[in-house]
């Protein structure tokens, strides 16, 4: 199987040098391939002369796009899907840094369903730059700047469930950042909306109509990459998130769309007394509560699997038809995660990845009381 990794950059070189040289150190499954289609946005920080000078042992297209009042990050990105060949297209952008088995874990996913949304998350580094000389002679954590904190999506799944399927408002999880789907499906559904020409929810916004083609999307717990920190500007960005949510809600008159107005009270300057985790929570009891899914009314049963993943995956795929379940999955495979949150089940199905046998028993009681 072959990926298409696109990267879309805009006059931030020194960030992106890292992410490519990163990509020199991918290691993927015998028959399987990669390449990268870079799209230059119109930058003029140097960035072409960069990419020529570095040495790099992959597949790589540089593709520069003239900078217009149109350009926007959803136009280099369909420029990029458009030109790749690739039956999977990962997304990413150009201030990551990519770890060594990241392009392998994206293609794992896909290997046996073509219908899968993946959605792998970040890893937030602190203020500094990296050692590029020691990231050229192999990815270590400590070329990297120290890790200031997870991807702030972990936090809601590690309170609501480990299923991303599971959540009312899956689709919202798809950020541009770490992200693959079938190329046939970003086709099919036109790409991103180049509409959007701020900061924010374009990607979102494709994650709706992906969702809305039926696909199924997974949490991948292991493609991981890290996030170079770099500043910005607060009000900017709440004026783009108000900009292009206008835009969004205007596209799409869903009410659980609109229910993302939610989220304003963590974006506005002015009003952030609460957190984004505060804030997303409340969104998703809300489209819960508009599908009918609170309050949940039924018996929660519980099943810990501690060996024979494929066969626990059986039990779970039959005990999902019957009833709401709770699985505490105390084993260390690296599929079981991901097979879980592609079973399909009428009822809740709450999953959750714990080795500690105490705060399993804690979730078991959770759930169960």
């Amino acid at each position: 199987m072959k990926a298409s990794l696109v990267i879309p950059t805009y006059n931030s070189r020194h960030l992106l040098e890292a992410c490519l040289i990163s990509l020199n150190h991918q290691s993927v499954a015998e028959g399987d391939s990669f390449e990268v289609l870079l799209v230059d946005d119109g930058s003029t920080d140097g960035t072409g002369e960069m990419v020529q000078k570095l040495e790099i042992d992959y597949d790589l297209r540089y593709l520069f796009k003239p900078r217009t009042p149109e350009s926007c990050r959803s136009a280099a990105r369909n420029l990029g899907i458009g030109k790749a060949e690739g039956d999977v297209v990962v997304m990413v952008d150009g201030d990551q840094v990519l770890a060594p088995d990241f392009m392998a874990e994206h293609l794992r996913a896909h290997r046996d369903r073509t219908d899968l949304v993946v959605i792998g998350y970040r890893v937030y580094l602190e203020p500094g730059v990296v050692d590029l000389d020691a990231l050229r002679r192999g990815f270590s954590l400590d070329a990297l700047p120290p890790v200031a904190s997870r991807d702030e999506r972990e936090t809601i799944m590690e309170k609501v469930s480990q299923n991303l399927h599971n959540m009312a408002t899956r689709w919202h999880f798809l950020y541009g950042c770490n992200v693959s789907v079938r190329r046939e499906h970003l086709l099919a559904v036109g790409g991103f909306d180049e509409a959007f020409k701020r900061w924010s929810f374009e990607d979102v916004e494709l994650g709706y109509r992906l969702h809305l083609r039926g696909l199924v999307f997974v949490h991948h717990p292991y493609a991981i990459l890290y996030h170079q920190h770099h500043e910005h500007s607060a009000v900017r960005q709440y004026a783009d998130w108000r900009e292009n949510f206008a835009h969004f809600t205007a596209k799409h008159r869903q009410p659980e769309v609109a229910c993302q107005w939610i989220l304003d009270r963590s974006f506005n300057p002015e009003d952030n007394e609460l957190t984004w985790t505060d804030v997303y929570l409340r969104l998703e009891y809300a489209v819960r509560a508009l599908q009918g899914r609170l309050p949940m009314t039924g018996p929660v049963r519980a099943l810990q699997v501690t060996d024979d993943p494929r066969g626990a995956l059986r039990g779970i795929t039959e005990r999902a038809q019957e009833g709401h379940l709770l699985v505490v999955d105390r084993t260390d495979d690296r599929d079981l995660p991901l097979l879980v949150q592609a079973v399909p089940s009428p009822h809740e199905l709450f999953y959750f990845k714990e080795a500690d046998p105490t705060a399993a028993a804690a979730l078991i009681d959770q759930y169960t009381a």
